[in-house]
């Protein structure tokens, strides 16, 4: 039979303490991107599905606001034939292209993403201010997960941008990302 420990502040609460005086305790665990979603509402989704052409650039995602942090958890693709995709990552390029919403995950709040993103945003791979983050050789008809694990963070006006390489069909690029305020970091 284990000791109880009371919790001490009169709630009459206890917990139970095993023979080699452990606490027993359970937890719940989230994602960074799912405690995001379901505590602030400030997780999103950019896609995009066209039949890009040889290197387009298919995704170009900036952080416009100065008071959080965008983490990129993650890229997922679709290519409809094999296909050589690049991740750009900098500052400082011109918008241009079609407008691409970010989606709210959590659908009981529907905020909006304090983001520019545009697809087909011309010549971002060029640009200046860019630098190759990674390339990616991905055969057809599957999907590929690139998982960042909201280890790419983009401050105020950073940008990351999917260039397709190969000329391809109809293929489909997705940014999944989450904000977070400065002082968490």
């Amino acid at each position: 039979m284990g000791m109880k420990i009371q919790d001490g502040k009169g709630s009459g609460r206890e917990a139970e303490v095993c023979i080699l005086n452990r606490l027993h305790t359970d937890s719940v665990v989230f994602s960074a991107i799912s405690a995001i979603s379901r505590t602030e509402g400030e997780a999103y989704v950019w896609t995009a599905t066209a039949d890009w052409g040889a290197d387009k650039n298919v995704l170009w995602l900036r952080n416009d606001s100065t008071v959080k942090v965008l983490h990129i958890e993650r890229i997922v693709a679709c290519v409809a034939a094999t296909a050589v995709v690049e991740v750009w990552v900098g500052t400082g390029n011109a918008v241009a292209g079609t407008i691409v919403t970010g989606v709210c995950m959590n659908r009981s709040v529907n905020n909006v993403a304090q983001a520019t993103c545009r697809h087909t945003n011309t010549g971002v791979d060029a640009g200046a201010g860019m630098t190759l983050l990674a390339t990616y050789q991905m055969p057809a008809t599957n999907v590929h997960d690139v998982n960042l694990d909201g280890a790419l963070i983009l401050g105020y006006l950073s940008e990351v941008a999917i260039n397709i390489v190969t000329d391809v069909a109809s293929s489909s690029f997705n940014i999944h990302g989450w904000f977070d305020a400065k002082e968490h970091l």
